[in-house]
C-alpha cells in the first residue's frame, strides 16, 4: 500500500511542478528563443538563441534568420542566410554530428544559391554544391521528411530557372524528380505545412510547358488550409496559400505570386485574380 501511495504522490508533485518546469525552460535562452520564434520575433530570438553558446543555441539562431527569409521579411536575404550559415557552422564545429544544424546549414546553402546571380552561380558551381550538401543530409537522416523536400525544391527551383530541358541536361535536374522527392516528403510528413506550401508553389511557379495545370498544387493547398497550426511561419504560409487559392484559376497570377515567394520577397498580389464569365 505505502509503495501505491508514493506512487500517487510522485505523480502529483510531477503534474504540480510540470507548469513551473515549463516556465523555467522558457526562463533558458534556448526555451525563450522558441517561444519566440513561436510568435514571429525572429531577429530577437537569434540573439536570444546565440547567447547561450551552445549547438543547439547557434542552431535554433539560424532557424529563427532562415525562417525571416522563407518568409519573404528579411531586409538582405544573402547576407542573412551567410549569417545564419555562419551560426550552422558554430553549431557544427561544436557537434559536427548536429541534426538541426546540418538541416540549417543545408537551407542557408540553398537561400545563397538563390541569391546569386544564375550566370555566378553556374560559374561557381553552386547548384551542384547544393545538391551535393542536401544529398549528405539526406544520407545521413534518411527518416527525415525535410531531406526529401529541400532535394525536391532544388530539381523543381532549377527547372524554373533554366526550364527542363536545359535543367536535366546541365544539371540532372527534372520535375519528375523533384515531384517523387516532393511525395516522399509527403508521405513521411503529409501535415508538414512549410513542406506542403513550399511544393505547391514551387509547382505553380514553375512555366505552362513544364507544368501545365495548377491540380496538383491545388490539392496540396486545399489541405494546408485545414490545418490550424499556431506558429506564426505557419500562419503566414497558409496566409500565402489561402491568397493564392483565391487566383488559382488565374494561372499567371498565381505563377507570378508564387514565383515571388520563391525568390525571397513576401509575395503580393500584382494581377488582379481571374473571375469567370469576365
Amino acid at each position: 500500500m505505502a509503495k501505491f501511495k508514493h506512487g500517487w504522490i510522485g505523480m502529483a508533485v510531477a503534474l504540480c511542478c510540470a507548469p513551473l518546469a515549463a516556465a523555467n525552460e522558457l526562463q533558458t535562452p534556448y526555451g525563450f528563443a522558441q517561444s519566440l520564434i513561436v510568435e514571429g520575433e525572429y531577429q530577437s530570438a537569434s540573439h536570444a538563441a546565440a547567447s547561450a553558446n551552445t549547438a543547439d543555441s547557434f542552431a535554433l539562431a539560424a532557424e529563427a534568420l532562415l525562417s525571416e527569409v522563407m518568409l519573404g521579411l528579411a531586409t538582405d536575404n544573402k547576407d542573412q542566410a551567410k549569417d545564419a550559415r555562419d551560426l550552422a557552422e558554430a553549431a557544427l564545429k561544436l557537434q559536427p554530428d548536429h541534426q538541426n544544424a546540418r538541416l540549417q546549414y543545408a537551407i542557408a546553402d540553398g537561400f545563397i544559391t538563390r541569391e546569386t546571380g544564375n550566370v555566378s552561380a553556374w560559374m561557381k558551381k553552386l547548384p551542384q554544391k547544393t545538391y551535393a550538401i542536401v544529398q549528405d543530409y539526406r544520407a545521413d537522416f534518411p527518416d527525415d521528411a525535410r531531406g526529401d523536400a529541400l532535394l525536391g525544391a532544388w530539381h523543381l527551383a532549377v527547372v524554373s530557372k533554366a526550364g527542363e530541358k536545359n535543367a536535366q541536361k546541365w544539371f540532372g535536374a527534372s520535375v519528375a524528380d523533384g515531384q517523387l522527392l516532393y511525395n516522399a516528403a509527403l508521405s513521411k510528413d503529409a501535415n508538414n505545412v512549410i513542406v506542403n506550401v513550399n511544393y505547391a508553389f514551387a509547382l505553380l511557379a514553375l512555366s505552362d510547358e513544364d507544368m501545365a495545370d495548377t491540380q496538383t498544387a491545388k490539392i496540396w493547398l486545399e489541405q494546408s488550409v485545414q490545418l490550424d497550426p499556431s506558429d506564426h511561419m505557419s500562419q503566414t504560409l497558409l496566409g500565402y496559400a489561402r491568397t493564392v487559392l483565391d487566383m488559382i484559376d488565374n494561372r499567371d497570377a498565381a505563377r507570378i505570386y508564387a514565383a515571388m515567394f520563391l525568390d525571397g520577397k513576401k509575395p503580393i498580389v500584382l494581377v488582379q485574380p481571374y473571375a469567370a464569365g469576365n
